[in-house]
């Protein structure tokens, strides 16, 4: 399932396994708890008017959410899913718990910097850019979050559908699958079921450069 963490919301937090594609909450529902991811990670998704369903993060084992909605009282701006071919575990306070206690809050709001620091210097997904800076990136991304070191590349579970990927970094699967194809050809990766292996990083980061 790959990394965990510990949880930092204390003894006071029960947990929760999300099946395959499970959602945890949709948008528009009104706050209930706080999570921490302690395994695998999850997505948050974001549905236009329209019904378009794209993912806006990843987060993490360790990451925290939805901690402002909490706070609030507003509804959730985003659907929170696990992968659709992986289970995650979370750890979940409810927002009474959370309200009573400042020092957890406290906790949750710093954590919640760090992961912001995170996402602001680490870009992915900039509509400005080529698809394949985007892919490289996020290729990159997860690996440095989720990789192992395996020789000369960095191997690690990759717990999202090509259809997912594509929706992470805004581009069709058809364009995902076509410069994967290519990048293997081009012994930049190497993809065995679920698991994908980076095997030319430094050619991959001169990709993610190329803005």
């Amino acid at each position: 399932m790959g990394i965990a963490a510990d949880s930092l919301l204390g003894d006071r937090a029960g947990s929760k396994t999300l099946q395959a594609g499970e959602a945890l909450f949709w948008q528009g529902d009104s706050p209930t708890a706080v999570y921490q991811v302690l395994e695998g990670f999850v997505k948050l998704t974001w549905t236009s008017p329209c019904g378009r369903e794209t993912i806006s993060e990843l987060l993490l084992p360790g990451d925290v959410f939805d901690l402002l909605s909490c706070l609030d009282g507003s509804p959730y701006p985003f659907t929170c899913k696990a992968p659709s071919n992986s289970t995650a575990k979370v750890a979940v306070v409810a927002r009474g718990v959370l309200l009573e206690d400042p020092q957890l809050a406290w906790r949750c709001q710093t954590r919640m910097v760090q992961q912001l620091r995170r996402q602001r210097s680490t870009r992915v997904a900039s509509p400005a850019d080529r698809v394949e800076v985007r892919l490289s990136r996020a290729l990159l991304w997860l690996a440095d979050s989720l990789g192992k070191k395996v020789g000369q590349g960095i191997s690690f579970q990759l717990q999202l559908t090509r259809q997912e990927l594509a929706e992470w970094i805004g581009t069709t699967t058809e364009t995902v699958i076509r410069l994967c194809s290519d990048w293997r050809r081009r012994s930049l990766i190497q993809w065995d079921r679920h698991f994908l292996t980076l095997i030319n990083v430094q050619q991959l980061h001169f990709l993610s450069d190329a803005a």
